[in-house]
């Protein structure tokens, strides 16, 4: 059994995570499948009641864009996302495409972006 400042930690932790996703525009959805967790499994880690590995919470910060202690640094202010949420959910779905699906959704915003 946790110790009672273990899991006060754990419920910290998880509320940055949960703040951190909602304020570059994820869904617990989104997330977990970026991370290939079930969404409830998220869920349980945003609220403290399942504890979080190393390399679970840096796989979060990699699909988050943002950095590990950020995430462990409940003192510190959130950063601010680096993209809008509309881009950054753009730069997910293209990241998420093959290769060749890439070249034709460059092509297309290329031609789109042409006057």
């Amino acid at each position: 059994m946790p110790r009672r400042r273990d899991q006060d930690l754990l419920r910290l932790v998880g509320q940055r995570v949960a703040l951190i996703r909602r304020d570059r525009g994820w869904t617990q959805e989104q997330l977990a499948e970026a991370i290939e967790i079930e969404p409830v499994s998220l869920s349980r880690l945003e609220t403290g009641h399942r504890a979080l590995s190393l390399s679970t919470l840096n796989l979060i910060a990699e699909a988050l864009g943002t950095g590990l202690g950020d995430l462990l640094d409940i003192e510190r202010d959130v950063p601010e996302p680096e993209h809008a949420p509309d881009e950054a959910e753009l730069l997910r779905l293209y990241r998420s495409l093959p290769n060749s699906k890439q070249d034709i959704v460059l092509r297309l915003a290329r031609d789109l972006s042409t006057p």
